[in-house]
């Protein structure tokens, strides 16, 4: 019995080494964060497929100062699939055939490279197709979302900027992963701003609390009241009087509760305003009750880049947040 129970792990340990190595020798995927190489015959992209694929994938992002769609599609044919090609970071490949006998929708990941998300989608014929990726649609655009974001994530625990979260997880009893090329501008007791500034763009954390006292706390207008107040009295503007606050008369914030880290969240996406001054972008806000402390807990990302893209930007402070948790 002891032998055949060595035997079984020797197999395991040895499969498993293999299966390492052959990780370790496979390149890794390229390809900018937002982008979906999708592998379909031209005909087929310029009719229904290609049409449905673009239905789902070209929706538009909330919550940005301009149009941008969810994700960036490029469409190669089959018989471009090769070398480099084949290395992208997230590919969705279409098969439709008589030939085939079930539609299925397949999920690979490190196919053909490193930390890349391969996505099969196929079907005997065109109607079954689309009837193929409808059934699956929101969980595709999850998982394509979710799979960047953990990329990013996998980068940021990488270069963690030790200094930054030390401080928060001391002083504020918080914990969050900031990149190592964030720096601290301002730390109050109750309130705290890190940045990146480059001489184009600004991608600015705020992490602030105040006490808990109302069971409406995670409420869309008190939420959004104590976002303004706490804004008005640490983040003046550049104008004398002028102060950062929330666009909420022609672009209202859209507010989720969700569940993150096992604790109920008041997940929050709107846009920025400076009152008495022409300067904006776009946010997004974590809010828990942390109940130990009796206190409410915001981190919140947000982008300065007038006149350009905001979305993959927004995205990566999206991903820092993710690691927020109470202590």
């Amino acid at each position: 019995m002891k032998k055949v129970f060595f035997f079984i792990i020797l197999c395991s340990t040895i499969l498993s080494a293999c299966k390492n190595d052959t990780y370790r020798t496979k390149p890794g995927a390229h390809g900018n964060a937002g982008n979906i190489l999708i592998v379909m015959e031209n005909n087929l992209w310029n009719s229904e497929p290609g049409d449905s694929i673009r239905a789902i994938f070209h929706q538009f992002c909330r919550a940005l100062p301009r149009s941008e769609y969810l994700f960036t599609l490029h469409q190669i044919e089959r018989e471009k699939f090769i070398e480099h090609n084949r290395y992208h970071r997230n590919i969705i490949y279409t098969d439709i055939s008589p030939d085939l006998s079930v539609s299925q929708t397949g999920i690979t990941r490190d196919k053909y490279s490193r930390r890349q998300l391969f996505v099969n989608i196929s079907a005997q014929n065109q109607k079954e197709f689309v009837q193929e990726l409808s059934k699956y649609k929101d969980r595709l655009v999850k998982l394509f979302l979710d799979e960047d974001r953990d990329r990013y994530l996998f980068h940021v625990r990488n270069h963690t900027n030790k200094t930054v979260s030390e401080m928060l997880r001391n002083k504020h009893e918080i914990i969050l992963q900031v990149p190592r090329n964030y720096t601290i501008d301002e730390n109050k007791d109750n309130f705290v701003w890190i940045s990146f500034e480059t001489a184009k763009y600004i991608m600015g954390i705020f992490i602030y609390h105040y006490p808990y006292t109302d069971t409406s706390s995670l409420d869309y207008d008190y939420l959004i009241n104590m976002r303004n107040k706490i804004l008005k009295e640490n983040v003046p503007g550049e104008v004398p009087g002028s102060y950062m606050t929330t666009e909420v008369k022609f672009y209202p914030p859209y507010l989720d509760i969700i569940e993150h880290n096992k604790q109920k969240t008041a997940y929050i996406q709107g846009l920025w305003r400076v009152q008495g001054d022409f300067m904006g972008g776009p946010f997004v806000n974590y809010t828990k009750i942390d109940h130990k402390r009796n206190r409410i807990v915001s981190v919140e990302g947000f982008v300065f880049y007038p006149n350009q893209e905001h979305r993959d930007m927004i995205r990566r402070l999206d991903a820092i947040l993710y690691t927020f948790d109470l202590i």
